[in-house]
């Protein structure tokens, strides 16, 4: 599953709309739309809301950045591992690097 498609995951887990959740993330609705519509460019999402969906809650839940970037493990985590924007920030520069260079595919 792509990264696209967990995002999708995310929003009908949160039981949104794609233009309700991206409201929730504070971003443009065409900016959900290009990363989470069959019809948008599958475009993948910036640094600024890979942090925001990562700040989110459910149930008292956070979404697991592991989940979120490679897809193993579950989509909602007890606790962050992430504790800092920093760190948030590094984990999220390594992800996309080895999203990049193929290792982080399954």
């Amino acid at each position: 599953m792509s990264i696209n498609a967990r995002i999708a995951e995310i929003i009908k887990a949160f039981g949104d709309s794609e233009s309700a959740f991206a409201k929730r993330l504070e971003v443009s609705s065409s900016v959900m739309f290009n990363i989470v519509n069959p019809k948008g460019r599958k475009s993948y999402p910036s640094g600024p809301v890979l942090e925001k969906l990562l700040s989110l809650e459910l149930g008292g839940k956070q979404i697991s950045a592991e989940w979120l970037m490679r897809g193993n493990g579950e989509m909602l985590s007890e606790g962050a591992s992430i504790t800092s924007p920093e760190e948030a920030l590094e984990f999220l520069r390594v992800s996309i690097e080895e999203l990049r260079s193929g290792r982080g595919k399954k």
